[in-house]
């Protein structure tokens, strides 16, 4: 063989190791942070401010938006890393001259991922909702909590959409 093509085969080989590790160094940068991205902006945890809240009269009618007062736009959830949710109610108090109150026991419970964008949150026993389901999906940086429940003057499938904006 020439050395020439000695040379060739050499340059060809290296050539096709460099653009081998470079190709694999390309790909590992590119998923991890397109995933480290992707988790970011689809996380539920964090502190979260009540915007609107949606509801229906039972009996799978449709959603209507239910006009939230700035003192029950103070109302924020709080979704751990540890599954643990911590909900502070706020309502204005006919009692105390319409100022803003906030409910004396907060609305607990935890939660687990189901899917990709979906979590689901289990309420604690002492709350009085003979709750269905409760669906969380984290849509264009809002949280929505979809809840279905049983209520006694409604009835069945009754139908909760709060919405939530994370608070920085």
């Amino acid at each position: 063989m020439h050395r020439l093509s000695l040379l060739c085969v050499s340059r060809a080989s290296s050539f096709n190791a460099a653009a081998k590790l470079l190709i694999l160094s390309l790909l590992l940068c590119t998923s991890c942070g397109s995933s480290d991205t992707h988790t970011q902006e689809n996380s539920i945890i964090g502190k979260w401010k009540l915007q609107q809240e949606y509801s229906n009269e039972g009996r799978d009618t449709p959603l209507k938006e239910f006009p939230l007062s700035q003192c029950d736009k103070e109302t924020t959830l709080e979704v751990l890393d540890t599954g643990i949710f911590v909900e502070k109610n706020y309502y204005e108090d006919s009692s105390i001259g319409g100022e803003c109150g906030k409910d004396s026991q907060d609305t607990r419970g935890g939660w687990k991922k189901s899917s990709p964008n979906t979590y689901l949150f289990t309420y604690d026993k002492s709350n009085p909702l003979l709750l269905r389901r409760s669906v969380v999906n984290v849509v264009r940086g809002d949280l929505i909590v979809n809840v279905t429940y049983n209520d006694r003057d409604l009835g069945p499938n009754t139908k909760v959409k709060f919405i939530y904006a994370k608070v920085q």
